[in-house]
């Protein structure tokens, strides 16, 4: 009994137990460390870095303020009335009256040219006018002549057409006395004289109109030959100038700022020699960068530092042409002008686009030129570490940009140049950057 008794125990079947939940708890939380701990090593792998001491960077944090987009270009100051002297014809340098600098009034000789061509030219053309006015005067002379003849001509058909009427009406007398005492005359003569009588009256008629054909015609060809006398004469006119044109004269009454010829000089028309300006009042040729062209307008206003105090100005007109990625316009002052301008002075003009604003600021510095406002290097926290940020600028002026997007107030930001970075994702401090580095 005792023997079955242990067998039956032997046979018992033994349950084997299952993980449990905490097992399976402990074993997520390994495999997740160990993705974390692989990610980690990854990102460290395909991120690019840079040791860089603190000492020689300058930061700045990004606040909220008030915007004034402004930015200053180099102007040079000119007359505000200025007169070319242009070569009209061209020609050789015979005589220069006045030397550059000098004073000159109104109608004063500055240069005397030749042109012989030109010469030869105006006599020819003086000759074709004489030709003409000659041709017009015989024209004229024979046309009168020939309708005085036709007048003579038909004054005498009228004389006849008189004397054939007075005729015929005796003849018709006659024919109605019917007297046996009288003799009448023939049939035959008077149908003769009655025939006659129109013929003259029809020859008149066609006399007439050739008179009057002639004279339409006589006033048709003076009238082309007055036409061509009249462009004649204005060629002549024309040619006057341009020989008058070989004295260079003083346009207006001012200082002639440089005379560019030379006795003997060959010089083309249309060649620009000098110019006579005006001293009393002055504006600003500006050079503005291209960048700027679609904010500069005409009343666009600005500053002008001078003589400790600022001048008010405007910009009076623009040259769009753009050359060496330049455009240029004229400024002129508003108010006050300063006394000590100078022609030929250079000076800085502050153009000011728009109203001032509140925007999220940073101060400019080097890194601008690098990224062009693309991206820049945010400080961590902790002040050990930066790395690049995509951000989006806006206006900006010589101290200031404003920041559009990807910055808040309170970061702050690498200003200084980041040349030697080679843009690198990161950069690592050898030290805890100091705000006293911030650029205000």
């Amino acid at each position: 009994m005792d023997r079955t008794i242990e067998k039956a125990g032997m046979d018992r079947t033994i349950e084997k137990r299952g993980w449990t939940t905490r097992r399976w708890v402990l074993v997520g939380v390994g495999a997740l460390a160990v993705i974390l701990i692989g990610w980690q090593l990854a990102s460290r792998t395909s991120t690019s870095r840079l040791s860089v001491d603190p000492t020689r960077l300058t930061t700045t944090k990004v606040r909220h303020g008030e915007f004034l987009e402004y930015y200053p270009f180099d102007s040079t100051v000119e007359p505000a009335t200025s007169v070319y002297l242009d070569v009209e014809s061209g020609g050789r340098v015979e005589q220069v009256f006045v030397e550059g600098g000098q004073h000159v009034n109104k109608g004063d000789l500055i240069v005397r040219f030749s042109n012989a061509s030109l010469q030869q030219t105006t006599i020819e053309t003086e000759t074709r006018v004489l030709e003409n006015l000659d041709q017009e005067r015989t024209t004229q002379f024979n046309r009168s002549e020939s309708v005085l003849l036709l007048k003579e001509t038909l004054l005498e058909l009228d004389h006849q057409i008189l004397d054939s009427s007075n005729k015929l009406q005796r003849y018709d007398a006659l024919m109605k006395i019917g007297d046996k005492d009288v003799i009448p005359i023939t049939k035959e003569e008077y149908e003769t004289k009655r025939n006659e009588l129109a013929y003259l009256k029809a020859k008149r008629a066609l006399m007439a109109e050739r008179i009057h054909e002639e004279d339409t015609l006589s006033e048709q060809q003076v009238a082309q030959a007055k036409v061509s006398i009249d462009k004649l004469n204005q060629s002549l006119d024309l040619l006057g100038r341009i020989v008058q044109s070989l004295e260079v004269r003083a346009p207006i009454t001012g200082y002639l700022s440089g005379i560019d010829v030379k006795v003997g000089q060959s010089i083309a028309a249309g060649q620009r020699i000098g110019q006579v300006d005006l001293l009393d009042k002055f504006k600003l040729r500006a050079k503005i960068d291209q960048f700027y062209i679609s904010k500069v307008e005409i009343g666009t206003p600005g500053h002008v530092d001078l003589d400790g105090r600022n001048w008010d100005v405007k910009v009076e007109k623009i040259y769009p042409e753009v050359k060496d990625n330049a455009f240029q316009a004229d400024v002129v002052f508003t108010g006050d002008v300063p006394n000590s301008l100078k022609r030929g002075q250079t000076l800085t003009v502050e153009l000011t686009f728009g109203s001032p604003s509140q925007s999220l600021i940073v101060s400019k510095g080097g890194f601008y030129q690098q990224t062009s406002g693309r991206w820049v290097y945010l400080v961590a926290k902790d002040g050990r570490s930066a790395h690049k940020m995509d951000v989006r600028l806006g206006r900006q002026n010589p101290r200031e940009v404003e920041v559009l997007e990807g910055l808040r107030e309170g970061d702050r930001i690498i200003t200084s140049s980041y040349d030697t970075f080679n843009g690198v994702d990161e950069l690592e401090f050898t030290d805890s950057i100091n705000s006293e580095r911030d650029k205000s």
